[in-house]
């Protein structure tokens, strides 16, 4: 049984540390050891960290000041000494075989990293997500087959791989000797898609397993539901890096026609989130950030040839609202949007 590190960022998640903790604790695979890195918590999460660390052996605490969820992965990375790692967010939690099924897949396939999927959970109820791909192994086309997938779907939305570093069982020794590290999510807004090209593209055999028990909670104040005024320009940033990193990896072709559908998706979200908060930010705000979104050049360049037949309708209108610059029409269509929660 080889050492697995799993690492745990944990900022102000004293309402969800403990469920997530216990769920670690709780892992029939037992050669385990976790990382839980503080990043500056003014509630008691420190403290909690530090309280499971005395009953338990395994557990290894790190206090920094606050710099990210990205930060502070790398924080992590620094000091695991497990053969494979993986990484649980503080907020969500996992099914006690977890990391015994991605470890049993990949020893059974003689992989170097193993995928699973997830299940979203909402308040009331809760979604599988079983990875579109699971039962295949990659081997030897790991950064033409998986990396293009990440940055998207394919115009009929049906082969997206998930992009996240979670519910992933990773090579410490790719890590390690490539010194693969995170960006931080306020200067790239997703540092787990940053990382996963830098990791795939050296990977060699990768398994896909049928697992969902990563559990992804929709929590409140949580990164992704949180408003971000500087949301999209943070995306388009992302866009061109990829896109660069993309073409140096020659697989441009492939990742360019996904990148650009993800980036067009997320104008229409982001676009959606300024009407949602325009009580707070104000209205000739929100209508200077619209205008902002829908003039942007790199944007208008991924609308010129995009064929959004396969989208629904609903988002297909939006798309010709954003090309036609119909602020009018944009608002009266988000506000209906956000009114019935669509």
């Amino acid at each position: 049984m080889d050492l697995i590190s799993l690492i745990v960022p944990v900022y102000n998640v004293e309402k969800y540390f403990v469920r997530c903790i216990k769920s670690i604790l709780k892992q029939t695979y037992s050669n385990i050891e976790v990382i839980l890195v503080d990043d500056g918590s003014d509630d008691n999460s420190g403290e909690l960290c530090d309280e499971y660390a005395k009953v338990d052996n395994r557990i290894k605490v790190i206090h920094k000041k606050n710099e990210g969820l990205g930060y502070a992965r790398n924080s992590g990375l620094d000091i695991a000494s497990g053969k494979y790692v993986t990484f649980i967010d503080s907020d969500d939690y996992i099914g006690e075989n977890h990391i015994q099924s991605l470890y049993s897949l990949l020893i059974q396939t003689k992989s170097d990293t193993c995928m699973g999927g997830y299940t979203k959970v909402y308040p009331l109820f809760s979604i599988e997500h079983k990875q579109v791909c699971a039962g295949n192994v990659f081997i030897n086309n790991v950064k033409a087959e998986i990396i293009p997938r990440m940055c998207g779907a394919d115009k009929k939305g049906t082969d997206y791989i998930e992009m996240s570093v979670c519910m992933v069982l990773f090579s410490n020794d790719i890590i390690r000797k490539n010194n693969i590290r995170f960006v931080s999510e306020r200067r790239m807004i997703s540092e787990d898609l940053v990382f996963d090209f830098e990791y795939y593209s050296l990977s060699e055999r990768v398994c896909v397993s049928d697992i969902t028990d990563y559990f992804y909670c929709d929590n409140q104040g949580s990164l992704t539901t949180k408003y971000r005024k500087n949301r999209f320009d943070c995306e388009v940033d992302l866009f061109k890096y990829l896109s660069a990193r993309a073409k140096t990896l020659e697989i441009l072709d492939l990742c360019l026609p996904r990148l650009q559908n993800t980036l067009i998706s997320i104008a229409r979200y982001s676009i959606k989130l300024e009407y949602k908060f325009s009580d707070i930010n104000g209205k000739e705000k929100v209508q200077n950030n619209i205008q902002h979104i829908c003039n942007n050049a790199i944007l208008e360049e991924a609308m010129k040839d995009y064929d959004d037949k396969y989208i629904k309708k609903s988002s297909r209108l939006v798309n010709f609202m954003i090309k036609k610059k119909m602020y009018l029409a944009l608002c009266l269509t988000m506000k209906l949007k956000n009114a019935l929660n669509i």
